[in-house]
């Protein structure tokens, strides 16, 4: 298919929308994208990242990390064993995962959010993987170093820009917790271990509800607080937080933040002006003015997009995956014109 882009003029789900990514089915997909694609495949991918040259992605059901080049539009593996769940250490084929989510990359080492092992990981670009946090299959909610910390189905993580801090949100724990780097501590940053809510406020008071999607300028950490369809702010200064768009009720409205309207958030990304947050059920990509919390939609799209996405540095692409059409896409932040990574339809 040479083309998945239509630019529509059209009034949709309520709100104006610029453009809208007419991608193919998913039975096309799996009939262009899957019989005739030879080698390594995506099975529900879900966090990615990216240094300009290539995007990592977490092959979830596949249990591997993989990467696909920018240029060929090649994939390969970089560290995990296909279709067996583990939690081993090693490099390349020889680690195990254990459905993998977030990804987040600092320099060369991509840290990696192994959900069902409820564990942290680094892969190193040579595929060397170690378990910096977390007890594998040890749920729970203790702070501490390295394994000492306990985690409860974490599903995405987020790095500070100068490559100090990681955050993640604890999904089964209703918490974001905060892990400095190189020494792999954990702390709990925001939200009531086990207990779901809403309310803003410092460390000691605020909750939330099934957190997944969390970007960061270094400032401050944005959050999709899922369960509540609401977007949160956290002040990385006083652990104070704050709600900036969403007013609970499922939804698509655009508009001020308070007036917003999302239907089951998850993963976002920032450039420090513009927040990009995948809505799931909206099947939209919405954007936010991180100075005003205006909110927009970017684009629209036929599949599954809550499960991942990395933007690029000069923030002009943002990358997302599609569990429904089982691919990587891109699209361009200026105009919402979407265009596909792999595979190549």
């Amino acid at each position: 298919m040479s083309t998945i882009v239509r630019k529509l003029g059209i009034a949709i789900l309520g709100c104006a929308v610029a453009a809208i990514a007419a991608m193919p089915s998913a039975a096309s997909a799996q009939a262009e994208g899957t019989q005739n694609q030879t080698g390594p495949r995506l099975d529900f991918p879900a966090g990615l990242a990216t240094d300009g040259v290539s995007v990592f992605a977490a092959n979830s059901r596949n249990n591997t990390i993989d990467k696909i080049n920018l240029t060929s539009h090649s994939i390969s593996l970089l560290a995990g064993q296909l279709f067996k769940e583990g939690s081993t250490d090693g490099t390349g084929a020889s680690a195990m995962f254990n459905s993998p989510s977030g990804i987040a990359l600092i320099g060369q080492d991509l840290f990696v959010v192994d959900t069902n092992d409820s564990t942290i990981r680094k892969v190193s670009s040579s595929g060397t993987v170690s378990t910096i946090a977390g007890a594998v299959n040890i749920p729970g909610t203790d702070d501490g170093k390295g394994s000492v910390a306990h985690f409860n189905n974490p599903t995405q993580i987020a790095a500070d820009p100068n490559g100090s801090r990681l955050f993640v949100t604890d999904s089964g724990s209703s918490t974001i917790r905060m892990i400095t780097v190189p020494d792999y501590v954990v702390k709990t940053i925001a939200g009531q271990p086990q207990a779901e809510g809403k309310e803003d406020g410092p460390a000691s008071k605020s909750s939330f509800n099934r957190p997944r999607g969390i970007a960061t300028d270094g400032k401050v950490a944005y959050i999709s607080d899922t369960g509540n369809n609401r977007i949160r702010k956290l002040d990385l200064s006083s652990m104070t937080t704050s709600t900036i768009a969403g007013t609970g009720e499922e939804g698509d409205k655009n508009g001020a933040g308070t007036e917003a309207q999302f239907n089951n958030l998850g993963a976002m990304a920032t450039d420090g002006s513009t927040l990009y947050v995948m809505d799931a059920d909206n099947h939209a990509i919405r954007k936010i003015n991180t100075a005003t919390s205006e909110v927009s939609t970017l684009t629209l799209v036929n599949g599954h997009i809550g499960s991942g996405c990395a933007l690029s540095k000069d923030g002009k692409t943002l990358y997302f995956s599609d569990t429904t059409e089982n691919g990587v896409y891109q699209v361009d932040t200026s105009n919402g014109n979407v265009s596909p990574v792999f595979p190549m339809q």
